[in-house]
């Protein structure tokens, strides 16, 4: 049978490891079953069944950088799981960028040239909202994380907001761009390389845009997810 103070102990040794929430929970119970495990096989106490325990999860708990962009270290299994989720992150961004150019295709199919720009533009004028809600989610992922800087939650953003920006204007600049960049996809869609556009300009352009939007949608749900992590964090800890 484990202690209140054997649990504490286990509790300590994973929040040095930077563990926290539910991750801390599965990976104690885990460790006091193998610990409680080790005591009925071989009869030892508490401590040297805890430091065998520890050497069966010394690997999973080594120390490596969270990301290539950060000097901040969590332990190998937050990071594996990190690596999955921001794995199937960057899919779902990847689809919905690719379900917007999609979208876009079909208006210009469906619709004339003036009803297609009017809905461009306003399609536009929406896309303006991203960067600041962004902003505004990172502003409060920051406070939530001074909140609960006692709680030591470790969050993931693997692409940071700001860096998204800059390679959007990076990547504007390396582009050149025709004069018909405001209804590119209407021109091709309906004339096809026969208009003003050729298809080396239209495949061009329509991948960098699904390629920052999905770096956008990319970093959008990372900080959902953060955001996310922090209120669990608060429901466990309060």
């Amino acid at each position: 049978m484990i202690t209140f103070f054997q649990e504490r102990e286990i509790e300590k040794y994973l929040w040095e490891k930077k563990i926290s929430g539910k991750l801390l929970k599965e990976i104690k119970d885990h460790m006091i079953s193998q610990i409680l495990e080790i005591q009925n096989d071989r009869s030892i106490g508490f401590e040297i069944a805890f430091e065998k325990t520890k050497l069966n999860w010394n690997k999973d708990l080594a120390m490596v950088r969270k990301n290539p962009f950060s000097r901040q270290k969590i332990t190998k299994i937050a990071y594996e799981i990190d690596k999955i989720q921001n794995r199937n992150l960057f899919l779902r961004s990847m689809i919905c960028a690719f379900v917007f150019a999609g979208f876009l295709m079909a208006l210009a199919f469906l619709f004339n040239e003036e009803t297609y720009l009017s809905i461009n533009k306003a399609i536009k004028r929406t896309f303006l909202i991203l960067p600041l809600l962004m902003l505004g989610m990172y502003v409060r992922q920051k406070r939530l994380a001074s909140k609960n800087k006692q709680n030591n939650v470790v969050v993931n953003n693997f692409i940071h907001p700001l860096l998204v920006f800059g390679i959007l204007i990076v990547m504007d600049n390396m582009i050149d761009y025709p004069n018909t960049s405001s209804n590119i996809i209407f021109n091709f869609v309906n004339f096809g390389s026969r208009g003003e556009v050729t298809t080396y300009v239209f495949i061009k352009i329509v991948m960098r845009g699904i390629l920052l939007l999905a770096l956008y949608l990319f970093s959008f749900f990372s900080l959902i997810e953060n955001i996310k992590k922090f209120k669990q964090d608060q429901k466990i800890y309060n």
